[in-house]
């Protein structure tokens, strides 16, 4: 067999047994979302960057393969523009996978994919919110806007430029808003998702 044909064989595989994989978690969670596997990226990304920092290139690999498994497990959840957004991402993380094992990392290029990551988490977390709290489940619309600000939180570590750090400090600053003013009114106070959502899609497609 070529090497070519090897390599095809094999990535079918893998991605038979990413898929296998995330229908067994799917199966797990009941058909719904719990706010720890939305999470669970969050942590296998900052988990990869410290191994990063430490030169360990492949326990970092694994941990950013979990992440992009459970990212995917998160878009059975949401709706297109989110899945969109972190088939992007994943694409980003796939990228910095493939310089890791190049022995040839850019720092821009992990940069960019850890914060679009974050952010496409971010922004997906914000539409499962606003679905719950459409079907009146207020305290788990008010679980993911939490999550929401934890991850864009988290993304600012891979923030360079000023001016979109300034921006995504904008955005946080007025989920924080929000969630305050939901906690201080018992989830009664009025405001407009689609505006949050913008705001998030804005530091996507920067």
């Amino acid at each position: 067999m070529s090497a070519e044909k090897k390599t095809t064989a094999i990535s079918s595989i893998l991605v038979i047994l990413t898929s296998i994989a995330v229908l067994h978690l799917v199966n797990l969670i009941h058909n719904e979302l719990t706010i720890d596997l939305a999470m669970e990226p969050v942590k296998h990304l900052s988990d990869a960057r410290h191994l990063i920092v430490n030169g360990d290139y492949k326990h970092a690999i694994q941990e950013l393969d979990d992440a992009m498994m459970k990212m995917r497990v998160i878009e059975q959840y949401t709706d297109s523009s989110s899945i969109a957004f972190m088939e992007q991402a994943v694409e980003d993380l796939e990228l910095v996978e493939k310089e890791m094992r190049m022995d040839n990392l850019e720092e821009d290029d992990l940069n960019r994919a850890f914060f679009n990551a974050l952010n496409s988490i971010a922004y997906a977390c914000m539409t499962i919110s606003e679905n719950n709290l459409d079907k009146g489940e207020k305290y788990r619309a008010m679980q993911f806007m939490n999550a929401t600000f934890a991850e864009m939180i988290a993304s600012l570590k891979f923030v360079e430029d000023e001016h979109l750090k300034h921006k995504e400090e904008k955005v946080i600053a007025h989920v924080r808003e929000i969630i305050d003013k939901m906690e201080s009114t018992k989830y009664t106070f009025k405001f407009d998702y689609d505006m949050v959502n913008h705001e998030l899609e804005e530091l996507i497609e920067k």
